[in-house]
């Protein structure tokens, strides 16, 4: 870990003492194709009853940044289905941040959205149109403007602020598992991904799976990376359905509710299910070395269920 992300990871241990404890590996057993290689899955799901999931690691730097800025406000986007948002909104109420989402298209009211609402933050529409502009700090500046001074965090928490709290996950991961090791991490903005190609050492490989196509995302990753990095390897994948997010193709969701049965793990349908699919394909056509440990890392959104029929996961 480098003296910045050791020097955040102080203050965030000082400052949300809660999420320190470490989440636990649980052994997958019987998947398709797994033979007899042994297989872990990261139950980032489990670190908090609200904030579990990859997203309380994105937003820890971001509210400290807040905070030591003087900031009582916060603004980011979103869809109208965004764990981002919905962790935004619980983060805000529990840490005393007002929080506004702006969030892509048309109005609607999604449980998501609803669930925000009662936590406090304030929902702003914009048309799709102008949430292109998100992308650049300027941008997303401007999107914000009407609303008066506040911190801003970037779509999905990206920046090096949000790398602060994925730099204690990597530490707290080489510690739970030594030699080689091949992560698996499912990908949407990058943030996380990023973050822990940067935080682990060299004996990991870091392996994303795109949830989402997007022919820029490799290179928004290395942008992400110091110049001279010797850290983590990494390389990204595709994924089953990955060209079709908005409805949860029926292939996918048969394989959801069949790892929920078979290993007593609810999926968010996703992230987390089309990086499993991927890796499934993989063990099958045996194109991951034998000699690595496999981690595959549950990175919660699972309140997104409900957007694709399924029951919320306790």
């Amino acid at each position: 870990m480098s003296s910045g992300s050791a020097e955040a990871f102080d203050v965030i241990a000082s400052l949300f003492p809660e999420f320190l404890a470490p989440t636990p590996l649980q052994e997958l057993r019987g998947l398709t194709g797994q033979g007899s290689r042994r297989v872990f899955m990261k139950r980032e799901d489990l670190r908090d009853p609200e904030l579990g999931g990859n997203k309380w690691c994105k937003l820890a730097g971001h509210l400290i940044a807040a905070r030591a800025a003087g900031y009582t406000r916060l603004i980011s986007v979103g869809g109208a289905w965004s764990n981002h948002l919905h962790a935004l909104a619980l983060a805000g109420r529990r840490f005393g941040f007002s929080t506004i989402g702006l969030v892509r298209g048309e109005p609607v009211m999604t449980a998501t959205l609803q669930d925000a609402i009662d936590a406090g933050m304030t929902i702003q529409f914009v048309s799709r149109e102008n949430y292109r502009q998100r992308n650049t700090d300027e941008g997303l500046a401007g999107l914000a403007k009407p609303y008066g001074p506040a911190w801003l965090i970037p779509e999905g928490g990206s920046g090096l602020p949000g790398h602060a709290g994925v730099a204690h996950l990597a530490a707290e991961l080489a510690q739970q598992v030594t030699g080689d090791v091949l992560l698996a991490v499912p990908v949407g903005s990058g943030t996380t991904f990023a973050g822990l190609i940067k935080a682990l050492p060299s004996r990991f490989q870091v392996w994303g799976f795109q949830a989402f196509h997007d022919d820029t995302l490799a290179s928004r990753i290395a942008d992400q990376l110091p110049e001279m990095h010797a850290g983590a390897g990494w390389r990204l994948h595709e994924t089953p359905g990955m060209r079709s997010h908005r409805r949860l193709p029926f292939v996918l969701e048969d394989q959801l509710k069949s790892f929920e049965a078979e290993q007593g793990i609810a999926l968010d349908p996703v992230y987390t299910v089309r990086m499993m699919a991927a890796l499934q394909q993989m063990f099958e056509s045996r194109v991951i070395p034998r000699e690595y440990t496999i981690l595959a890392l549950h990175t919660g959104g699972l309140q997104g269920r409900r957007g694709h029929g399924l029951a919320k996961a306790a």
